[in-house]
C-alpha cells in the first residue's frame, strides 16, 4: 500500500542569520519538516543542503553539532546541570558553560552549575529548565538554530524573559522557528504557513496580514481571543 507525502512540494531557502517560522494548524507539516533536518527521519525526494551540501552527505553526528534543537518541553536527566549542559561532552569545560549561561542570562540558577537534577521532580521551574536548555544549545556555538514551540508552556512573565533572550541568542545565526502564538514571531524574515504539508502562503508579517489570507485570519483569531482573556 502507498503512503501519501507528508510533505509536497515545499522549498525554501534561508540565507545566513534570517530567521524563517513555521505556523500553521496541528498536522499541518511543521514538525515534519523539523524532523527532517534533523534526519530523525530520511525522505525519499527532494534535497536539503546546508552551504551547498546535501545534508544526506554529512554525517548525522557532525550535522547535528551544526543544528542547535530546543524543544518545547525540556528534559532534565538525574547529575547536575553542568552535566546536563555537556550531555557527555567531557570538552565542554565549565568556563564555557558559564559563558554560554551569561549569554543566555541563566546565571541566577540556585548553586550555579552543580545543582543537583532529579530527574522527573519539580526541581526547577518550567522557565529554568527551558533557560538550561538554551544553555545546552548554544554552549556548542550552532551555525543554525531551531525552536520548536520553545516557549509554549511557559507562563506569559517568564516566556516575555525568554522571548528576549532569544533574539540575542538568534543574532548571527540562521534560525527556524515553529510558533503557535503568532505574535512571537512578527520580526521573521520568512513566515511560511503550512496546511495539510503544503507551502500555502509565505513572507514577512506585514506581507501576509495584507493579503487577508490564512495567516491573517489565524493571527485576527488569537487576537480576539488575547483581547477577552484582558477584559
Amino acid at each position: 500500500m502507498l503512503l501519501a507525502p507528508v510533505l509536497k512540494r515545499i522549498s525554501f531557502t534561508a540565507e545566513p542569520g534570517q530567521t524563517i517560522a513555521l505556523v500553521g494548524h496541528t498536522d499541518s507539516g511543521k514538525s515534519s519538516i523539523i524532523n527532517i533536518l534533523m534526519r530523525f527521519y530520511e525522505f525519499g525526494k527532494g534535497k536539503i543542503r546546508i552551504d551547498g551540501q546535501d545534508i544526506r552527505e554529512i554525517s548525522i553526528k557532525e550535522l547535528r553539532k551544526k543544528i542547535g534543537l530546543v524543544l518545547q518541553d525540556s528534559f532534565l536527566f538525574y547529575g547536575d546541570i553542568a552535566s546536563n549542559v555537556r550531555m557527555f561532552d567531557k570538552r565542554i569545560s565549565d568556563e564555557k558553560i558559564k559563558q554560554a549561561a551569561e549569554f543566555v542570562h541563566a546565571t541566577e540558577l540556585p548553586q550555579k552549575y552543580h545543582s543537583q537534577v532529579i530527574e522527573r521532580r519539580a526541581t526547577y521551574s518550567a522557565g529554568q529548565k527551558q533557560l538550561i536548555s538554551f544553555v545546552r544549545t548554544i554552549v556548542n556555538d550552532p551555525k543554525i538554530l531551531i525552536l520548536d514551540e520553545a516557549t509554549a508552556n511557559l507562563d506569559t512573565q517568564t516566556e516575555v524573559l525568554i522571548q528576549k533572550e532569544l533574539k540575542k541568542i538568534r543574532r548571527g545565526r540562521t534560525t527556524i522557528v515553529v510558533a503557535h502564538r503568532l505574535s512571537t514571531i512578527k520580526d521573521a524574515d520568512q513566515i511560511l504557513v503550512l496546511d495539510n504539508g503544503q507551502n500555502v502562503e509565505h513572507g514577512t508579517h506585514a506581507q501576509l496580514i495584507s493579503q487577508e489570507g490564512k495567516y491573517f485570519e489565524m493571527y485576527r483569531l488569537q487576537s480576539s481571543m488575547n483581547s477577552k482573556v484582558m477584559q
